[in-house]
């Protein structure tokens, strides 16, 4: 069994929400789970990253959960990583927030923070640049 360790507590995201380059309208893949400086998405087959590559800068959009009010946001991101989760026959990508409104992390902070899943504790590090 495997331990949590985040600075941010991070709540899982059962609602399908498309995940879209705001660039080129594409759908990227669907929110897994958000917290306040960052979320995981979830695409479907295909390699690994999928065309998102692991230091990459994208300009993403999605809704909020419901439980959130579900508003449409727009934030830049980061790629940290990439994997396939071949269990699930899906691939898994987290990135960080770097550019993101400063009253909707706090808002995503709050709702994560009251998740039942929600595990807080230090690990890694995923400092959001907010302006």
């Amino acid at each position: 069994m495997s331990v949590e360790n985040r600075y941010t507590a991070r709540r899982d995201v059962h609602a399908t929400i498309p995940v879209v380059d705001a660039l080129t309208g594409a759908i990227v893949g669907r929110v897994g789970n958000l917290c306040a400086t960052g979320l995981q998405i979830v695409r479907g087959g295909g390699t690994a990253a999928g065309g998102l590559h692991t230091g990459a800068l994208y300009q993403w959009t999605f809704a909020l959960p419901g439980e959130l009010g579900g508003g449409q946001i727009e934030c830049g991101v980061e790629v940290m990583w990439s994997g396939r989760d071949t269990a699930q026959g899906r691939d898994l990508v987290g990135a960080r927030f770097i550019l993101i409104d400063p009253a909707t992390m706090e808002q995503i902070a709050a709702w994560c923070g009251a998740g039942e899943h929600a595990p807080a504790s230090a690990n890694h590090a995923t400092n959001a640049h907010a302006r």
